[in-house]
């Protein structure tokens, strides 16, 4: 049978795609402006939510240098942790929701990456992101508030349209956050490897593997998990339910997506 090799580029396959803002820089003063909000806010498509809090600091001037250059100058102040406990982290037991000061993040139905850049105000803050039922990421500050930057970095292939991004201990700086589609990611991940994805027929192939432990994740157009397995070596397997998927490789060598069609 024909081996059909389908990249994010090609024609006649429809790409999944979304086209919600995607990133939303808090650095940017002519965007986000504002401060004591005492009511919901929705800015550049991020929805402010107050919960049971009695308002939100808003945005303000505060600086950060991050580990990939990014250097904003204004920063949002949520002016509180977002549990009724701010000295007890929830994440140490499980799957609490947000109930005070935290922000709505809208997901689209596919597999994505969210980015947090956060900045802490001392040892043992931490900053959170949740899917409603459970913990999708979250970033621990140790350091001085002057200098304890970081970049939360969390891979989601839930059902949930929204994330949810709070302080899960004390109150935290945030400056920017990011959606990005895995399947797109692989325009910039892919060139780190040179592994070969494709399918033939209800076979999916992977070729290329140069001898690195890689997880290999398989999902649904829709985001839906439905094979995950490890190899070193060149592999296939069958998936029997025909359609369009991702397939996610990632070795310490890098990280791949690529969209297959099964038939």
């Amino acid at each position: 049978m024909k081996k059909l090799l389908f990249s994010l580029m090609i024609a006649g396959v429809s790409a999944v795609t979304f086209n919600a803002q995607t990133t939303w820089d808090f650095n940017d003063a002519t965007k986000f402006t504002g401060t004591a909000f005492t009511s919901d806010q929705v800015i550049q498509g991020l929805t402010f939510k107050l919960g049971t809090a009695a308002n939100i600091t808003g945005f303000n001037s505060q600086g950060g240098t991050f580990s990939d250059g990014y250097a904003p100058t204004q920063r949002l102040q949520m002016g509180g942790v977002s549990y009724a406990n701010g000295t007890n982290d929830p994440t140490a037991s499980g799957t609490v929701p947000f109930v005070r000061r935290y922000i709505e993040v809208p997901v689209p139905n596919e597999p994505v990456r969210i980015k947090v850049w956060a900045r802490g105000g001392g040892a043992g803050r931490k900053v959170i992101v949740h899917d409603g039922t459970a913990v999708v990421g979250s970033i621990a500050f140790t350091g001085s508030s002057a200098t304890d930057t970081g970049i939360l970095s969390a891979d989601y292939s839930g059902n949930s349209s929204t994330l949810y991004v709070g302080n899960a201990v004390d109150q935290n700086s945030i400056f920017k956050i990011e959606i990005q589609s895995l399947a797109t990611l692989a325009v910039v991940d892919g060139k780190k490897l040179n592994s070969q994805v494709f399918s033939s027929g209800n076979t999916i192939n992977i070729k290329g593997l140069d001898s690195k432990i890689t997880n290999i994740n398989v999902y649904t157009a829709t985001g839906s998990l439905v094979k995950s397995l490890k190899s070193s070596a060149d592999t296939n397997f069958e998936i029997n339910t025909k359609g369009l998927y991702i397939v996610n490789l990632k070795s310490e060598a890098g990280e791949k997506s690529v969209k297959v069609l099964v038939k």
